[in-house]
């Protein structure tokens, strides 16, 4: 069953509210999370260089978030998904090291969330939100099991980094030591197989008497560029760039694995009630950021970043519900990664009571989205990059400014993927240099002004290639900038180590060395 919501419901707040409540709603959600995923990576963006069927099929009958954004860098995007918060309030605005400090306990998850609303959560993937004590660990914070690893990379098959083996199942929640299990058997198998085979095992195994979140946190594709060979061998003649193949190889396994968890969801009978959101968790490494191969086109920059190709992301909702007028469309408004949660709890049917969770920077796009309507969120804001480049803000109306000489990196462009084409992420010194926006005229690029700041109006510079005069547009710099202010008098200072602890070091076992909380009873 389809359903519209009439224009007078959606302009009508208390309407609005009435028709959330009482519309079919989705029963059951998956939330795929693909690391480091360039805008320009998937089949449906650059013209099936890279097969993506089943991205493409979800993506299809879905609606496309064209301005959904992203932090520069994975801890501080992940901490938005599961909180509802900005960097700026969770304190995480970089990716984590092996320090003693994580997502901070009082903060509240999704799957918190959710679990008081008769779901069931799961945790499988890369969790990167601390593991210094057991108590920062995904069953620990609201899933019912965690199969996957602590830190934010390692080797694919041997699952190792940092010096230990990295992979846990814990098959409960609160799975501490004496619960936890390290599978040293899985070493030489590929991850993303493993993780889709896990995600599909919960599909099969969940009791229909509660609903399903399950946030499926792939490894892929972030660095090392690695992917079995029978993934990569269908590129061998259609992209030269040896790099640019393996990464495709990587792009076609995460394919594979999501057609595989779809079907399991079918074959339960749960397909048509699962609202599926997948997103990156930051724009692809093309220049920096340990870099495999992606492709940010059209927009300029590289993860940690705070140029569009850093912070815009791929993302897109799909639900058999959807209403036919949005099914298979775009939605222009503006949408953050802290939007998912306060969205997902209305698509479900639900409402978030005052207090639940700690102050939210998210606001829900469930109505803006089946009704193609205007985005409640107005700005967003940026933060700052790995190298403390910003902070940077937008508005709606697409004018963006960045309070630094620089986004960060080296701001390079991205050559378009296409079928056929010989380079992936090269960097072209020519094309670098010219305007796009000017078809290429040799017009030099601008830098900032005496005070640092470059500004942007992306409607017609999405690649942010011919900044404006802030001299001459002084009313927006000023209204950016205040704008900026109000974000800032919030923020928390980003986590440090806990000085109480030991410094990192893989734990011992008689298997070998492992990673895991070190710092337990301190």
């Amino acid at each position: 069953k389809t359903w519209s919501v009439p224009r007078d419901v959606i302009m009508n707040p208390v309407l609005a509210i009435a028709a959330v409540a009482t519309a079919p709603s989705p029963q059951h959600v998956l939330t795929v999370v693909i690391d480091d995923l360039g805008y320009d990576d998937l089949g449906f963006r650059n013209n099936g260089q890279i097969l993506t069927p089943n991205f493409n099929q979800l993506h299809a009958y879905g609606v496309d978030l064209a301005r959904y954004y992203v932090q520069p860098s994975c801890s501080p995007t992940r901490a938005a998904i599961l909180t509802g918060r900005k960097p700026l309030h969770t304190g995480i605005n970089f990716w984590l090291p092996n320090i003693a400090a994580g997502l901070a306990l009082n903060e509240v998850t999704l799957a918190d969330v959710l679990n008081k609303r008769n779901f069931t959560s799961h945790a499988v993937g890369k969790w990167h939100l601390g593991f210094h004590k057991t108590a920062y660990t995904p069953t620990f914070r609201g899933f019912s099991s965690f199969y996957g690893y602590y830190e934010g990379s390692e080797d694919y098959f041997s699952h190792e980094t940092s010096g230990g083996f990295d992979f846990h199942d814990e098959p409960r929640m609160f799975c501490g030591p004496g619960c936890t299990q390290r599978p040293w058997h899985l070493q030489g198998q590929y991850s993303t197989n493993l993780f889709a085979a896990r995600a599909v095992d919960i599909v099969n195994e969940h009791s229909l008497d509660t609903n399903l979140f399950m946030y499926l946190a792939f490894q892929g594709v972030h660095f090392p560029r690695q992917a079995p060979q029978n993934y990569v061998e269908p590129y061998t003649t259609t992209i030269s760039d040896p790099h640019r193949r393996t990464f495709a190889g990587m792009i076609a396994a995460l394919d594979e694995g999501l057609g595989n968890v779809t079907a399991a969801l079918k074959a339960r009978g749960m397909f048509d009630s699962t609202l599926i959101i997948v997103t990156t968790d930051n724009g692809g490494p093309t220049t920096e950021c340990s870099t495999t191969g992606q492709s940010n086109w059209p927009f300029r920059g590289s993860k940690c970043s705070l140029w569009e190709g850093g912070t815009r992301g791929t993302a897109f909702v799909y639900w058999a519900g959807l209403p036919p007028s949005v099914r298979g469309g775009t939605f222009y408004g503006l949408a953050h990664a802290a939007d998912l949660l306060p969205t997902i709890v209305i698509a479900v049917g639900g409402r978030l009571w005052p207090n639940e969770t700690r102050p939210l920077d998210g606001v829900s796009l469930w109505t803006s989205l089946i009704s193609n309507n205007t985005s409640p969120r107005t700005s967003v804001y940026y933060g700052i990059s790995q190298s403390h480049e910003g902070p940077a803000v937008r508005d709606a109306d697409g004018f963006k400014l960045i309070a630094s000489g620089s986004g960060g990196g080296k701001g390079a462009w991205s050559p378009q993927q296409l079928p056929n084409a010989s380079s992936s992420c090269k960097v072209n010194d020519t094309y670098n240099q010219l305007s796009l926006i000017e078809g290429g005229a040799g017009k030099s690029l601008v830098g900032a002004d005496s005070e640092g700041l470059l500004l942007y109006y992306l409607p017609s510079d999405a690649s942010e290639r011919s900044p404006l005069d802030p001299a001459k547009n002084a009313d927006v710099v000023a209204r950016l900038q205040e704008l900026i202010e109000s974000y800032d008098k919030t923020k928390v200072p980003q986590v440090t180590g806990d000085p109480a602890c030991p410094t990192f070091t893989p734990l011992d076992s008689k298997e070998g060395k492992w990673i895991g909380p070190w710092c337990d009873g301190v």
